[in-house]
């Protein structure tokens, strides 16, 4: 090595943010649940088809879904991978819409408006908390690309 050459500290990655690990967490929950909707409308699919109303393809294809969205956005939340905060944004108003859908068309019409006014305001506050976690300066450091150039500088990501 020469002598005259510079020894650069290398950029480390901040340590994750609590809100983070909850939000990576709350995915995590949910692609679990959707992966054993998934698997267990394979194991009940013959008793499903008997029953009227929803068809097991339906709750085989939504569940295989949001499990291979879910499964790979958890860990990317968990790494601090920019596209996976990125993708976040999207993801968490397309899965309460999908929520609200199979809520108000798919299951039965006594049983979803019992506690409606609970499952809204729980929609509205996760979806702002994800939001929220996502713009905290604290999130958008740790989601930042740090990667070194040629330079020895820090390549930093586009996320906002």
């Amino acid at each position: 090595m020469d002598p005259t050459d510079t020894y650069t500290e290398p950029v480390s990655r901040p340590r994750r943010p609590r809100s983070v690990t909850l939000v990576a967490g709350l995915v995590l929950i949910l692609a679990s649940i959707y992966t054993i909707r998934f698997l267990q409308t394979l194991a009940w699919w013959d008793f499903l088809t008997e029953l009227p109303r929803v068809s097991p393809l339906y709750l085989a294809l939504s569940g295989l879904i949001w499990a291979l969205i879910g499964l790979p956005l958890s860990w990317g939340l968990w790494r601090g991978s920019a596209p996976a905060a990125m993708g976040s944004r999207f993801i968490a108003p397309a899965y309460a819409v999908f929520y609200w859908f199979e809520r108000l068309f798919i299951t039965r019409a006594g049983s979803n408006f019992t506690n409606w006014p609970f499952a809204t305001g729980m929609t509205v506050l996760l979806l702002a908390f994800v939001f929220w976690t996502l713009s905290r300066p604290q999130s958008r450091r740790f989601f930042a690309i740090r990667s070194m150039r040629a330079n020895d500088q820090p390549i930093r990501s586009n996320y906002p």
